[in-house]
């Protein structure tokens, strides 16, 4: 701490072209380089509002801060830091909305990134459906997407069936009470074409008359 209480000393009140000589030659002794954070850091925390200000300055400076976000993204491995961020970030609704936006644009075509995304929802499937049903633009937008892609993508659409099959019940529950939708399902089997299941459509076909 001694090291690092010289420093602030010797730096004090010199123009960053000054300054910056004195801060190689420090940063350059890990010893002193360990003490000149950690004295920053505890008058940060001392002063929150002049963190304000170093993030601030910090956008000025794309090299440090795209060093710090990657650091950011490895340390968010680690679920209590992940759940530390989250925490933040939900607190800010419009960066939450612009970052889940951008971050769907950049893994669009990075399939590991892709992969993360798909892993994460399957594991909280229930909040994503939660997430989906807020609005009536996310509902049919993404009803429609996902049958975009189950339509051109064979794997996906063999899981797509199954899942229709598995939630069979659930599905009649929904659409049952609706005639106009059964019709509209009905009119499209057989824009389609669907000859092996020709019986079935008919007799339903009937009994909705």
């Amino acid at each position: 701490m001694r090291h690092a209480l010289l420093f602030a000393l010797i730096t004090l009140g010199c123009s960053a072209r000054v300054q910056k000589p004195a801060l190689d030659a420090a940063f350059a002794n890990d010893e002193m380089r360990a003490e000149t954070f950690e004295a920053t850091l505890r008058a940060l925390d001392e002063h929150p509002q002049y963190v304000d200000e170093l993030f601030q300055a910090t956008l000025s400076h794309p090299v440090t801060l795209d060093r710090f976000l990657r650091a950011t993204g490895r340390e968010l491995e680690r679920d209590e830091f992940a759940r530390f961020t989250a925490e933040r970030l939900v607190a800010e609704p419009k960066g939450l909305k612009r970052t889940l936006i951008a971050v769907l644009d950049e893994a669009s075509d990075d399939p590991p990134a892709l992969k993360a995304a798909s892993e994460a929802m399957a594991e909280r499937a229930q909040v994503s459906a939660i997430v989906v049903v807020q609005s009536d633009a996310s509902i049919r937008g993404n009803l429609r997407a996902l049958l975009q892609e189950a339509l051109k993508n064979p794997e996906a659409r063999k899981s797509f069936l199954k899942g229709v099959a598995e939630n069979a019940d659930a599905m009649a529950r929904l659409i049952a009470p609706n005639p106009d939708v059964m019709a509209a399902l009905l009119k499209a089997f057989g824009r389609v074409g669907v000859d092996k299941a020709k019986g079935e459509i008919e007799a339903a076909a009937k009994a909705l008359e």
